[in-house]
């Protein structure tokens, strides 16, 4: 017994043994098939466009592809409303520097004379003389006299002036005569007391007794010295022609004489608070055939530049006239000029901001155009010193209004050709990455929003649509070049200006029977390069000075539709980007060898799709290509040529060991899905499929894999 039974198990033990060595590196594995999926996409038209408004639905559910693309756009700060630097520049020189008027009051009295006259070489003169003084109080007649003169008598002006060269004076002469007698033929003398330079002399006729005269006397152009001398030359009597008068040597004659109305071309002088410049002046603007009235200025500069040789200081102001601010304030700029030094001169450079003020530029009359009006003032205070100022001195004002930007501007705007060639982004199909579109019906509006105060036409000459990926196409038809009339925009209300204005619109059909814009579609493009011409005033100031234009004013260019998604695709593309991810799952990545992943679809679109798919790891590396043109069939159409019920497909990837450690390694993938509208209802084929909003691409990833756990027999 015990020997039949030792060798058995001596032979169990041995195969154990030889067993257990045999497997010794071998670990055993078990599959799974995950009930989580492992990532998700869903591919609508509506998940895949970036702007929700390039996408709507239809009252019948059926998508409508919104295209609204501004082409071009002029703004304000465009050609319109260009407004250059002015600048004027002028050189000063005084015509007058006013100086104080001088009086001078003198009384001869009949005695003064009698003593003169007693000096006198001719007897007879002598005589009267004795007679008037032996006589005083008495009546008696007295006899002619001729050729009698007196002494010199002086005047004192030195406190005023040293010496004036006139460029207008007046001489204001009166004499009172309070002798009992006539007196003739008086001459004076008015002499420089320095350089005895004769400054006027004048003869009076005639003066009867108790009498008086009043004369104006010229002497512009003379020069005049701060002291002067007044001398009686001659002086005839005619005597009482024998009728006794009261003789009182009291009685006088008065003269009296104001030096006035003086303007002095070279003076040293004391002189007189006063404008040595005022002048009123208008600056016309160069800007074509432009002819503005008013503007409103939200941004400039009025630049002064000032050089002066005057030897006094003075106050200058300039007046912009018609030009105020929102409080009703002028616009005033006030500079102080320094006395210049004998030789020299005096430069001010300023700045002054000219924004917020609104300025008129009809000119002094209110009839003219694009015309500043400006005032310059030049005053000078008094400063009780004697100065230096000739009429060659002068005041060198260059005033620039600059970097004037308009928040308004009224008049009339002028004809303008406007030539706009450029492109613009059209990527409102980007959501079709390739491939070609055959849309059924492309009806699209060219619309044209006028908000500038001006008419005028509008023309395409040209729309090229550029694909990335199939070329170019150039629009062609009957709407390329012709002239399409836009309107001006509407102000209100009347100025005050509020900024207030109804804009234009126009809009012109491009459609399938005036153009081939379907064609142009559908390329796919991702740009649009445009020719566009724009006129203005074609027929001229129509709008009698009415043009206007704000800062939100412009010109806007666009193309605009909403076109229902009924198509024939080929090789279409549609591209979805997903997070794939084995460790979201939930799952012992690590312990994964190899297996199945099942890409389950769910096609409610009716058009076949080829999927091909990449895995990528965090930073965007690929790390495996998963789908070449792997087929999802399209769902079914009914008799109406609509789908009802998605098509469910299944497509199983076996992934191996060295290809699963790639694909653990992935965080995202991308997938392409290429479409073809060809359908398995013979009705419907080669018709153009309508698009709904339920219509979409559901795709859904499992997998059945195979784990290693490393558990040793």
């Amino acid at each position: 017994m015990i020997k039949k039974t030792l060798p058995l198990v001596f032979a169990i033990l041995v195969l154990s043994i030889l067993f257990s060595s045999c497997k010794k590196d071998r670990r055993t594995n078990w599959d799974t098939e995950l009930l989580v999926p492992i990532a998700t996409t869903s591919m609508s038209l509506q998940n895949l466009v970036k702007d929700d408004s390039l996408v709507k639905t239809g009252i019948d559910n059926q998508l409508i592809l919104s295209i609204n693309k501004v082409l071009y756009e002029l703004n304000l700060t465009d050609q319109v409303l260009d407004i250059p630097d002015t600048s004027v520049g002028q050189k000063f020189t005084l015509d007058s520097l006013s100086l104080p008027s001088q009086f001078v009051n003198y009384n001869i009295s009949f005695g003064y004379l009698a003593q003169n006259m007693l000096l006198s070489a001719d007897a007879a003169i002598r005589y009267l003389g004795q007679l008037i003084i032996s006589q005083n109080g008495s009546y008696t007649a007295l006899p002619p006299v001729s050729g009698f003169s007196s002494d010199i008598f002086q005047f004192d002006g030195s406190q005023f002036f040293q010496r004036a060269t006139l460029s207008r004076g007046t001489i204001y002469l009166g004499v009172n005569n309070y002798f009992p007698v006539p007196i003739q033929n008086v001459t004076l003398e008015l002499r420089n007391a320095t350089s005895g330079t004769l400054v006027l002399s004048h003869n009076i006729p005639y003066i009867g007794a108790n009498d008086s005269i009043w004369h104006e006397l010229d002497i512009s152009g003379k020069t005049v010295e701060g002291n002067l001398t007044i001398k009686l030359v001659n002086l005839d009597s005619p005597g009482s022609n024998g009728v006794p008068v009261l003789i009182d040597t009291a009685d006088y004659v008065k003269l009296y004489m104001q030096i006035g109305n003086l303007r002095a071309s070279d003076a040293i002088a004391v002189f007189p608070e006063q404008d040595v410049l005022k002048v009123t002046e208008e600056i016309v603007q160069e800007i074509g055939d432009r002819k503005l009235t008013y503007v409103d200025a939200r941004q400039g500069q009025l630049h002064v530049f000032i050089s002066s040789s005057i030897q006094q200081q003075l106050e200058l102001t300039y007046i912009l006239e018609g030009a105020f601010d929102r409080y009703g304030r002028p616009l005033t700029a006030r500079t102080t000029v320094p006395a210049a030094l004998p030789g020299q001169q005096v430069n001010i450079d300023s700045l002054f901001d000219v924004a917020g003020y609104s300025i008129n530029l009809t000119g002094k009359d209110g009839t003219k155009f694009n015309t500043y009006t400006q005032t310059i003032i030049a005053h000078a205070d008094s400063t009780g010193q004697l100065a230096h100022i000739t009429l060659a001195d002068s005041l060198n004002i260059r005033y620039t209004i600059q970097n004037v930007a308009p928040n308004y501007i009224k008049g009339y705007i002028g004809k303008d050709t406007l030539i706009a060639i450029d492109s613009a982004d059209f990527s409102f199909l980007d959501i079709f990455k390739s491939g070609s579109l055959d849309l059924e019906q492309v009806n699209m509006n060219f619309t044209v929003e006028n908000g500038i105060g001006v008419d005028g036409l509008i023309k395409i000459n040209g729309l090229t649509a550029i694909s990335p990926n199939n070329g170019s196409r150039n629009l062609t038809g009957s709407v390329l070049g012709q002239p399409l009339l836009i309107n001006r925009a509407t102000e209100f209300p009347a100025p005050p200006h509020t900024g207030n204005f109804l804009a234009s619109t126009n809009s012109f059909a491009i459609n399938n029977s005036n153009s081939n814009i379907k064609d142009l579609l559908g390329i796919l493009p991702n740009k649009l390069k445009y020719d566009v011409e724009v006129k203005t005033n074609l027929a001229g100031n129509t709008g009698q000075y009415r043009d206007f234009a704000y800062l939100e004013s412009g010109m806007k260019i666009s193309l605009n539709a909403d076109i229902p998604l009924s198509l024939i695709a080929n090789n279409l593309l549609l591209k979805d980007t997903f997070d794939f991810d084995l460790s979201k799952t939930n799952t012992n990545v690590a312990g994964i060898s190899d297996g199945i992943i099942n890409l389950i679809a769910q096609n409610k679109y009716p058009i076949e799709a080829a999927l091909t798919m990449v895995a990528y790891d965090e930073n965007w590396n690929a790390v495996d290509t998963m789908l070449i043109n792997s087929i999802v069939a399209g769902a079914d159409l009914n008799t109406a040529c609509k789908v009802e019920n998605p098509k469910r497909s299944k497509i199983p990837l076996y992934v191996n060991e060295d290809r699963m450690k790639n694909i653990k390694r992935a965080r995202h993938a991308v997938i392409t899905a290429d479409f073809s509208t060809v359908s398995n209802n013979s009705i419907c084929n080669g018709q153009y499929l309508k698009i709904y909003s339920d219509y979409k691409l559901d795709i859904t990833f499992t997998a059945r894999f195979n784990y290693d756990l490393g558990v040793n027999f």
